[in-house]
């Protein structure tokens, strides 16, 4: 009967002890499993259609974001580049709409149904007669499918939208509070698998998305109003405009020089230009110089151009003889992927380290996601 007893007092004391300790298991901060079952590894690493059936951690239903990408098959990397952008980057409720405008030849309609799938509710495929660079070629996207431009006296939609919008979609420039501008001449995003962990867990942690502009927009502030992958100071200091991301300050400082007083976009940085040098001067170079002039800063991803005032001359370290994408043209180096998520990827031979570096990564990214696979 003693032992009884003493070993039904053990068992209690057992019991409770175990009851408290689990108390306090659930009180610690829960460390999760770095999973690719996590919706932002799923952003990179699978396809729209397997991305429909993962959990949402948070759905935006409508769009703050406006993203222009202006396509042009002018080299051999060129859809290779779209193909990637689109199946790695764009998804369903991320908050952006996407606008692809496909710059034709010789006037000649371009075969959609060739081009990467695009999803249905926010991405749109426009086609436009190549006769412009990319901002005028922006340029003539904003005089016809959009309203809301705060410099013009009443809207420019015209009839146009009847005949070239396959969405009949109108966008409202204020219905954004960010703008994105890209060109098929880059290939991105590229993200270290360390990032990715991290981009995964806050999301879990916090359920908030984590997506691939997220780090381009958070640079932006009162202060920095224009943003972008790298910085050249060929010939004066400016964000390089392959891709370029301001807000809804910096983006009608830009409109204001565009907008004619019959509310018409032709002029200022979107407009359509006949030349290169006339397009780098008033666009490229101009973008940039327009934002410096309004009393705001600009930034880049580059890690060599950090908290750098470039409207203050005597502030600024820059290589003013060296494109940043040019092979070791950044002290010696050359530009990384991982460091500047989206790189110059065409048929120039003298951007090709980059280039080299950026499709190694893609084909283990590659590679991850069918080992992942295997796994399931």
């Amino acid at each position: 009967m003693e032992f009884n007893k003493h070993n039904t007092i053990s068992l209690v004391i057992i019991f409770f002890t175990t009851l408290i300790f689990l108390l306090f298991l659930s009180k610690l901060p829960r460390y999760k499993q770095w999973s690719f079952d996590h919706q932002y590894i799923l952003n990179l690493f699978d396809s729209p259609k397997q991305l429909q059936n993962a959990t949402s951690l948070s759905s935006i239903n409508t769009s703050e974001i406006l993203l222009i990408y202006v396509y042009a098959n002018v080299h051999v990397h060129a859809y290779g580049n779209l193909k990637y952008f689109i199946e790695t980057a764009v998804r369903e409720n991320d908050g952006v709409d996407y606008v692809f405008i496909l710059q034709q030849t010789e006037n000649k309609p371009i075969d959609e149904t060739i081009l990467p799938r695009l999803p249905q509710t926010n991405a749109f495929y426009f086609q436009h007669e190549n006769k412009c660079f990319d901002y005028g070629t922006m340029g003539w996207f904003f005089d016809q499918f959009t309203i809301g431009n705060p410099w013009q006296p009443s809207t420019s939609v015209t009839e146009h939208i009847n005949r070239n919008n396959h969405s009949n979609a109108v966008f409202n420039l204020k219905q954004y509070k960010y703008f994105i501008f890209m060109n098929s001449s880059i290939r991105g995003p590229f993200f270290p698998p360390y990032f990715l962990k991290f981009a995964s867990d806050y999301q879990m942690e916090y359920h908030k998305p984590f997506h691939w502009y997220t780090i381009f927009i958070r640079r932006l502030n009162d202060k920095v109003k224009l943003v972008g992958g790298t910085i050249s100071c060929i010939p004066v200091p400016h964000v390089q405009s392959y891709l370029l991301v301001t807000d809804s300050i910096g983006f009608s400082i830009l409109l204001k020089s565009s907008t004619a007083s019959t509310g018409r976009i032709y002029a200022g940085v979107f407009g359509c230009y006949p030349s290169k040098s006339d397009t780098t001067a008033i666009s490229e170079l101009g973008i940039s110089k327009l934002i410096l002039d309004s009393g705001y800063m600009m930034s880049s991803l580059m890690s060599k151009h950090q908290m750098i005032d470039f409207s203050k001359n005597a502030t600024y370290n820059c290589q003013v003889y060296a494109n940043p994408y040019s092979d070791r043209s950044v002290d010696g180096s050359s530009l990384e992927p991982y460091d500047v998520v989206f790189v110059k990827f065409n048929a120039k031979k003298t951007t090709t380290d980059a280039q080299d570096r950026a499709m190694l990564y893609q084909r283990w990214m590659e590679e991850t996601k069918a080992k992942n696979r295997t796994l399931r």
